[in-house]
Protein backbone atom coordinates (compact mmCIF):
# COMPACT_ATOMS: atom_id res chain seq x y z
CA UNK A 1 0.00 0.00 0.00
CA UNK A 2 2.39 2.14 0.73
CA UNK A 3 4.00 1.94 -2.90
CA UNK A 4 0.88 2.93 -4.33
CA UNK A 5 0.74 6.02 -1.96
CA UNK A 6 4.44 6.54 -3.03
CA UNK A 7 3.39 6.64 -6.37
CA UNK A 8 0.01 8.55 -6.54
CA UNK A 9 2.08 11.01 -4.26
CA UNK A 10 4.70 10.89 -7.27
CA UNK A 11 1.99 11.26 -9.79
CA UNK A 12 0.60 14.67 -8.17
CA UNK A 13 3.72 16.21 -7.18
CA UNK A 14 4.44 15.97 -11.13
CA UNK A 15 0.80 17.10 -12.12
CA UNK A 16 1.72 20.33 -9.88
CA UNK A 17 5.15 20.72 -11.65
CA UNK A 18 3.70 20.94 -15.05
CA UNK A 19 0.38 23.45 -13.91
CA UNK A 20 2.77 25.31 -12.05
CA UNK A 21 4.90 25.73 -16.04
CA UNK A 22 1.84 26.24 -17.55
CA UNK A 23 0.76 29.13 -15.33
CA UNK A 24 3.95 30.55 -15.78
CA UNK A 25 4.07 30.70 -19.67
CA UNK A 26 0.20 31.67 -19.84
CA UNK A 27 1.53 34.99 -17.86
CA UNK A 28 4.46 35.49 -19.88
CA UNK A 29 1.85 34.99 -22.59
CA UNK A 30 -0.64 37.40 -21.34
CA UNK A 31 2.24 39.81 -20.04
CA UNK A 32 3.11 40.25 -23.69
CA UNK A 33 -0.40 40.62 -24.98
CA UNK A 34 -0.73 43.34 -22.30
CA UNK A 35 2.32 45.07 -23.66
CA UNK A 36 0.97 45.15 -27.07
CA UNK A 37 -2.56 46.97 -25.91
CA UNK A 38 -1.01 49.48 -23.89
CA UNK A 39 1.32 50.27 -26.48
CA UNK A 40 -2.19 50.17 -29.28
CA UNK A 41 -3.75 52.73 -26.57
CA UNK A 42 -0.30 55.12 -26.59
CA UNK A 43 -0.56 54.90 -30.30
CA UNK A 44 -4.40 55.54 -30.13
CA UNK A 45 -4.25 58.27 -27.53
CA UNK A 46 -1.57 60.27 -29.95
CA UNK A 47 -3.68 59.82 -32.90
CA UNK A 48 -6.18 61.30 -30.88
CA UNK A 49 -4.64 64.45 -29.76
CA UNK A 50 -3.28 64.77 -33.08
CA UNK A 51 -6.95 64.80 -33.99
CA UNK A 52 -7.75 67.16 -31.65
CA UNK A 53 -5.35 69.86 -32.99
CA UNK A 54 -5.84 69.61 -35.93
CA UNK A 55 -9.51 70.20 -35.20
CA UNK A 56 -8.55 73.16 -33.29
CA UNK A 57 -6.93 74.85 -36.20
CA UNK A 58 -9.44 74.25 -38.81
CA UNK A 59 -12.13 75.18 -36.81
CA UNK A 60 -10.73 78.56 -36.54
CA UNK A 61 -12.32 81.36 -38.37
CA UNK A 62 -9.88 82.85 -39.95
CA UNK A 63 -8.53 79.43 -41.45
CA UNK A 64 -11.92 78.34 -42.84
CA UNK A 65 -12.42 81.94 -44.59
CA UNK A 66 -8.80 81.26 -46.09
CA UNK A 67 -9.64 77.61 -47.22
CA UNK A 68 -13.40 78.68 -48.86
CA UNK A 69 -11.48 81.82 -50.52
CA UNK A 70 -8.28 79.29 -51.99
CA UNK A 71 -9.64 76.00 -52.53
CA UNK A 72 -13.34 76.65 -53.38
CA UNK A 73 -13.24 79.89 -54.51
CA UNK A 74 -15.53 81.45 -52.46
CA UNK A 75 -15.86 85.09 -51.63
CA UNK A 76 -17.53 87.40 -48.89
CA UNK A 77 -21.54 88.39 -50.14
CA UNK A 78 -21.90 91.31 -51.95
CA UNK A 79 -24.74 93.75 -51.17
CA UNK A 80 -26.69 92.89 -53.99
CA UNK A 81 -26.93 89.14 -52.84
CA UNK A 82 -28.09 89.60 -49.15
CA UNK A 83 -32.30 89.71 -49.42
CA UNK A 84 -34.00 89.95 -46.01
CA UNK A 85 -36.78 88.10 -45.64
CA UNK A 86 -39.41 90.02 -46.52
CA UNK A 87 -37.53 90.27 -50.14
CA UNK A 88 -37.83 86.91 -51.01
CA UNK A 89 -40.83 86.89 -52.31
CA UNK A 90 -39.94 89.90 -54.84
CA UNK A 91 -37.11 88.17 -55.82
CA UNK A 92 -37.91 84.37 -56.51
CA UNK A 93 -41.38 84.31 -55.92
CA UNK A 94 -44.04 83.57 -54.07
CA UNK A 95 -44.19 79.85 -52.13
CA UNK A 96 -45.90 77.50 -53.16
CA UNK A 97 -48.09 74.96 -51.12
CA UNK A 98 -47.43 71.09 -51.44
CA UNK A 99 -51.16 70.95 -52.48
CA UNK A 100 -50.65 73.17 -55.44
CA UNK A 101 -47.05 72.05 -56.60
CA UNK A 102 -49.37 68.25 -56.95
CA UNK A 103 -52.37 69.57 -58.42
CA UNK A 104 -50.01 70.97 -61.14
CA UNK A 105 -47.36 67.81 -61.54
CA UNK A 106 -50.82 65.73 -61.68
CA UNK A 107 -51.79 67.27 -65.24
CA UNK A 108 -48.21 67.10 -66.31
CA UNK A 109 -47.75 63.39 -65.25
CA UNK A 110 -50.95 62.65 -67.33
CA UNK A 111 -49.98 64.02 -70.25
CA UNK A 112 -46.74 61.93 -70.08
CA UNK A 113 -48.69 58.85 -69.34
CA UNK A 114 -50.70 59.17 -72.53
CA UNK A 115 -47.75 59.95 -74.75
CA UNK A 116 -46.37 56.92 -73.17
CA UNK A 117 -49.45 54.55 -73.84
CA UNK A 118 -49.35 55.96 -77.72
CA UNK A 119 -45.62 55.31 -77.77
CA UNK A 120 -46.33 51.87 -76.96
CA UNK A 121 -49.20 51.35 -79.48
CA UNK A 122 -47.23 52.84 -81.99
CA UNK A 123 -44.41 50.19 -81.28
CA UNK A 124 -46.58 46.94 -81.15
CA UNK A 125 -48.69 47.89 -84.10
CA UNK A 126 -47.77 45.54 -86.89
CA UNK A 127 -46.14 47.05 -90.54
Amino acid sequence: MSRKVFFFGLLVAGLLIFSLYRAKYGAKDTAAELMAIEAQIEQVQQEKALLETELAHMSRRDWIEEYARKELGMAPPKPGQMANEGDLDEMVGLPVTTLQALSVSEPASEEAADVQAAEATEEEAPR
